[in-house]
């Protein structure tokens, strides 16, 4: 620098304060932060309602929408995700 005096000398005096009583809980400070309107910024774990047997891959197919009415109503009469219905086709088809 070039020498000027720019008023934090006095940084390197600074320390912190000594508690001399026990920090306050987690649970505790959760509970004041949520009557005080806080919200929590941790991750919310997500719900996986089960579990891929296997890696999947995207398959992007632009049927005629009288195909894709066909094939989306035949899912949903039979309770089948769209990966779960195309697999009972083929294997109905022996594919």
């Amino acid at each position: 620098m070039t020498g000027k005096n720019l008023g934090f000398g006095a940084l390197k005096d600074i320390k912190p304060d000594t508690l001399d009583e026990p920090p306050i809980p987690d649970h505790k400070i959760d509970e004041i932060g949520d009557r005080a309107g806080f919200v929590s910024r941790e991750p919310t774990q997500k719900i996986v309602r089960r579990k891929e047997a296997e890696p999947s891959a995207n398959l992007n197919i632009r049927p005629p929408i009288s195909t894709y009415n066909r094939f989306v109503a035949w899912a949903m009469d039979n309770r089948l995700s769209y990966p779960e219905a195309l697999k009972e086709l083929m294997d109905r088809a022996k594919i």
